[in-house]
């Protein structure tokens, strides 16, 4: 009975035991599951949680997003505008500035009246090529065409056709004769005044023969009288008229000699050699004919020479690039000029070159003429070109163009030009002038005589500086 008691007691230990194991076991599992629900929820997510959006919230966000836009837009805008009007402020500035230095330094020098007389080391390209509708009834030249663009590769466009005198005529600047005609007896007599009181001697008159379309050997006459009556001297400038060649140059080189050859005013001058005294011709573009041409007319010994017939004169080749050199050495010519009033555009017409240039021809014993202008443009006859002009710069251009013949040692010099409007190298008076298309370029604010009276500055320093020299010698 006993042992059956000790059973019945443990039976019943066991069975509370465990139920004492249940209910520990079930409340460990219930904090476990608790602890654990909030971390399994967030890793059993596919994605992650995000707050619903409302699509008045993305209309706003796009809204902003292209008012920001906008705002960067506008802001690059007035930073360009500003950015445009501070360069222009800045430019005007500088002209300002060069202006007011011209003004203080070289404008007090101009107002001086003495009176120079002509130097006959000075010459100066001259065009009487210009034609008028009221005074010859047809224009020439200031109806110039725009000229096809010698570049081929670029395929810019650019305008044609011929211009519209007088409001749109073929030059950059106006002239303040307006569009003259270059027969007129008051524009020549005007011209040559003015030369006389610039202090320039010699006067190279572009010419062609009467056999060419645009001759100019119709006004010889006029211009050689009225030089005279100022002192000046005229010189031929031989254009390369169609059909030019040695043979039929030699006609007309005759031709002028027949007709103008003892006229007082043609502008003659000592060879060096011989000291004979004889007119000067200027030969442009006298490098298209082989050197071997040339030595025939220009040699002693040459099948055609010229030299110690009654049409032997001083003649002077253009010299463009270096080799020219050679060639005019060896076609006999008596001296060489550069013309171009571009610095850089040409061996011939870069500044820097021309001690080299003066020395080579002391050497061979030739004629050293450098060429120097206010400036040059010809971008309304040749839009293409504006790469090759050159500013004015208040006549700072001119006053470096300047300074440099007086530091070559060349004792001749050439100006290029007292009236090629069609480049913009005229020393002749501008005015301001414009149509609905385009502005023209002025002297402003020196005033339309500024580059006459600029010359006159240069070429009495250039006549001191070589009275100096000479005294000294």
């Amino acid at each position: 009975m006993f042992g059956s008691i000790v059973t019945a007691v443990s039976l019943r230990r066991c069975f509370y035991l465990s139920a004492v194991v249940l209910v520990l076991s079930t409340l460990m599992a219930a904090v476990i599951i608790v602890k654990l629900s909030p971390l399994e929820s967030v890793k059993c997510q596919p994605h992650a949680v995000t707050p619903a959006v409302e699509w008045s919230t993305i209309s706003n966000q796009q809204l902003e997003s292209v008012t920001a836009v906008q705002a960067d837009d506008n802001k690059k805008e007035n930073n360009d505008k500003k950015y445009k009007e501070m360069r222009e402020k800045i430019v005007q500035n500088k002209i300002a500035r060069m202006s007011r230095k011209m003004r203080n330094k070289v404008l007090p020098l101009l107002s001086n009246n003495t009176i120079v007389e002509p130097n006959y080391n000075v010459h100066i390209f001259y065009y009487a090529w210009y034609r008028s509708l009221s005074y010859d009834r047809a224009w020439k030249h200031w109806n110039h065409a725009y000229l096809p663009n010698w570049k081929k590769n670029d395929k810019r466009v650019f305008p044609d056709g011929n211009h519209e005198p007088p409001a749109d005529i073929g030059a950059n600047y106006y002239p303040s004769l307006g569009c003259y005609s270059s027969m007129d007896p008051k524009v020549i007599d005007l011209h040559m005044k003015q030369l006389k009181e610039a202090g320039v001697g010699v006067v190279v008159v572009s010419w062609t023969p009467p056999t060419a379309n645009d001759n100019t050997d119709s006004i010889m006459p006029d211009l050689l009288d009225t030089a005279h009556r100022y002192h000046l001297k005229i010189a031929p400038h031989i254009e390369p008229y169609a059909g030019r060649n040695p043979i039929n140059l030699i006609e007309h080189i005759r031709h002028l000699f027949n007709k103008y050859g003892s006229h007082p005013a043609l502008y003659r001058m000592k060879r060096q050699e011989d000291d004979t005294v004889l007119p000067v011709m200027y030969i442009y573009d006298s490098y298209v004919f082989p050197s071997t041409a040339w030595r025939e007319l220009l040699s002693e010994r040459g099948n055609l020479t010229l030299r110690g017939t009654e049409i032997d004169a001083i003649y002077i080749g253009l010299l463009v690039e270096s080799q020219h050199r050679n060639h005019i050495k060896k076609s006999h010519f008596d001296g060489f000029y550069t013309y171009f009033a571009v610095n850089g555009f040409s061996h011939g017409s870069s500044w820097k070159n021309w001690k080299e240039l003066n020395k080579f021809a002391i050497q061979n014993k030739l004629l050293f003429i450098p060429s120097l202008g206010p400036g040059y443009i010809d971008t309304q006859v040749r839009p293409w070109n504006s790469e090759n002009t050159r500013h004015r710069r208040h006549g700072q251009y001119y006053e470096m163009a300047w300074r440099n013949v007086l530091n070559s040692g060349a004792n001749i010099v050439s100006i290029t030009s007292f009236n090629e409007w069609h480049e913009g190298t005229q020393i002749e008076p501008a005015k301001p002038a414009s149509n609905k298309d385009f502005t023209y370029l002025d002297y402003e604010p020196e005033g339309p005589n500024f580059y006459l009276n600029l010359t006159k500055l240069w070429v009495d320093l250039f006549t001191k500086k070589h009275s100096n020299s000479n005294a000294k010698d």
